[in-house]
């Protein structure tokens, strides 16, 4: 199946709004002093982190070359009646311990209506105004490089929760793949991630990568788009690593990390929708009015 990258890029940056809203979520509700150790990003997470994004590429791989249904809606009916309704889905796919660290693994969906892939890429695409779209946890975001076969964007993204704020500044390579001309997926990668120490203080500092509380330390992602049906699906796959927690706080922290990622990734989804339709709209008023002339 021949590939094409020369496209629009799908929701990769999204992908990093909600990987990493949902990491900083769960771990900022830590009792406070925990946030507050520095933590160090060891080789033996990196490698199992390593491993765990090469079997994510190759579950992708299958449903491309359709060894597995495209969509993740596609595997259940009842799935794919439901966000036809209009539900947006979301599900835990796995919360995997490995050495000093977890994985946080997310599936989400939905199903927009009477638009097309461009009309969902146009908002996806519009870096500068995330912080529009997505406040308040996205403060900025920007295009950084477009080369033909991938581009590279920066974000910057804060969360908070009683008296802790963790900040996080990224940078994000992003992959399209086009199978043909209704669908296309894509990666997007984190090629650099650094915690902002004391954000909005005078002593604010970028704690060099791969140290610091340990909120996130790497994300990935994966898109699926789908034009059929008359609309949309749009599906999302976010993992991301994080610190360990203590064993004597994971009776109090399972909870949160089953709620909180759900709540953002929600959130996040729907605010995407309400952009879509709310910058398709023009477009459409536009276009027939050339058509009555």
């Amino acid at each position: 199946m021949k590939a094409s990258s020369k496209i629009m890029n799908p929701a990769n940056s999204i992908l990093s709004i909600i990987r990493i809203a949902a990491t900083l979520a769960i771990l900022i509700f830590l009792p406070g002093a925990l946030p507050s150790h520095a933590a160090e990003l060891k080789q033996a997470t990196v490698e199992a982190w390593d491993g765990y994004v090469r079997t994510v590429n190759s579950g992708m791989s299958r449903r491309a070359a359709g060894e597995t249904p495209f969509l993740w809606v596609d595997e259940s009916p009842d799935l794919l009646r439901r966000v036809q309704a209009g539900e947006v889905l979301v599900a835990a796919h796995d919360l995997v311990k490995v050495p000093h660290g977890l994985i946080h693994h997310w599936m989400g969906a939905m199903f927009l209506r009477n638009v097309t892939i461009d009309d969902v890429t146009r908002v996806l695409n519009d870096y500068n105004r995330y912080a529009e779209f997505y406040r308040p946890f996205v403060v900025k975001s920007k295009l950084l490089e477009d080369m033909t076969d991938r581009q590279k964007i920066t974000i910057l993204m804060v969360q908070k929760a009683f008296s802790v704020t963790a900040a996080v500044e990224a940078d994000d390579e992003i992959r399209v793949t086009k199978l043909d001309d209704s669908r296309l997926y894509s990666s997007s990668n984190s090629v650099r991630i650094q915690e902002i120490a004391n954000y909005g203080r005078r002593d604010e500092q970028l704690l060099p990568e791969g140290q610091g509380p340990g909120y996130i330390w790497r994300t990935f992602g994966i898109t699926r788009l789908v034009e059929r049906d008359g609309g949309v699906y749009v599906e999302m796959e976010t993992i991301a690593l994080s610190r360990g927690i203590p064993i004597e706080f994971r009776w109090m922290i399972k909870p949160v990390t089953e709620k909180l990622p759900r709540e953002i990734m929600f959130d996040t989804l729907n605010k995407t929708k309400a952009a879509v339709r709310r910058e398709a709209e023009p477009i459409s008023q536009r276009n027939q009015n050339i058509a009555q002339k």
